[in-house]
């Protein structure tokens, strides 16, 4: 009686042992599961959270644009791109004008070939664009972009503002004006007049002055007047007691040749102004002359 009795307690005691095994498996399995769930959830959200739209998407400090900047021919234009929640993502600026687009930077690097582009990063998340001196070739637009997917954009509209520019020449002495030509006597003051007229207020263009490709930079005075619409510089060159070396092509140049107008000048030492053009053009009438006095000769001959 007690041998059975003690083999139901031990087959009890084996049951008990079951269940709770069984029970410790269960809790072990679930806290699995539950740790691999959240695995994937972490894994998901850090797929995730560059994507755009998402709470950790990149984005515009300033908003996403666009936005409309003007700029004058010479001066130094600076466009702005602060990015918020960057992370590891690169960012590009290209440059569309028509069908062409230009690759600028790569991250800090720059992939343009033309050295007055350059980045001119400021901390902590502004990759702002820089371009010097610029021209009417600039404009179009910029695009800041981030390498998110799809791309994260904005873009800045550059419009260059090309001004008008006129020159007037005038001086004392002997001066006799051509079509093309001003012709001074040597002695004479020459003085040749720029003026430039931009729309709205001044930005930093400046006038440049050339004999030929050779830079002057004497004998130059400059005023500049504003009003409500536009503004007008006057560069004025003058040099006294010129003399044959004076002679020369003059340009005055605003940061581009499409802004820029130009006069030849001939310093005279006691010839005539006709006798300058006949002097160049007398090889042409020559040969020419010749040429057909040949022909009669040997029409008459052949006759």
């Amino acid at each position: 009686m007690e041998k059975a009795h003690c083999t139901v307690h031990r087959q009890a005691l084996w049951i008990l042992c079951v269940h709770v095994i069984c029970s410790l498996s269960y809790v072990a399995e679930n806290i699995s599961t539950t740790e691999t769930t959240m695995d994937v959830n972490l894994i998901e959200e850090n797929h995730h959270q560059h994507e755009v739209g998402s709470k950790w998407s990149p984005l515009f400090e300033d908003g996403p644009g666009p936005i409309n900047v003007t700029a004058r021919i010479g001066s130094t234009v600076q466009l702005n791109c602060k990015i918020q929640l960057l992370y590891d993502k690169t960012v590009t600026w290209v440059h569309r004008k028509s069908d062409d687009i230009q690759l600028l930077t790569v991250g800090r690097q720059v992939h343009s070939s033309d050295q007055r582009i350059s980045l001119s990063f400021r901390y902590p998340n502004n990759w702002r664009l820089q371009i010097v001196y610029i021209t009417d070739r600039d404009d179009g637009v910029y695009e800041c972009q981030v390498a998110t997917h799809p791309p994260t954009t904005k873009k800045t509209y550059l419009r260059v503002d090309v001004p008008t520019v006129r020159m007037s020449v005038t001086g004392t002495g002997d001066v006799t004006r051509g079509s093309n030509d001003v012709f001074y006597k040597t002695g004479s003051t020459l003085e040749i007049v720029c003026k430039v007229v931009h729309a709205g207020s001044n930005n930093g263009s400046k006038v440049s002055w050339y004999r030929g490709r050779q830079t002057i930079s004497t004998g130059i005075t400059e005023r500049t007047s504003n009003d409500s619409s536009s503004t007008t510089i006057v560069s004025t060159l003058k040099i006294k007691h010129v003399q044959k070396t004076h002679s020369g092509n003059y340009t005055c140049l605003v940061g581009s040749p499409s802004a820029s107008a130009a006069v030849t000048i001939h310093i005279l030492n006691g010839e005539q102004p006709a006798a300058v053009h006949d002097g160049n053009s007398g090889p042409l009438v020559c040969c020419v002359a010749g040429w057909w006095l040949l022909t009669l000769c040997c029409l008459v001959l052949s006759s």
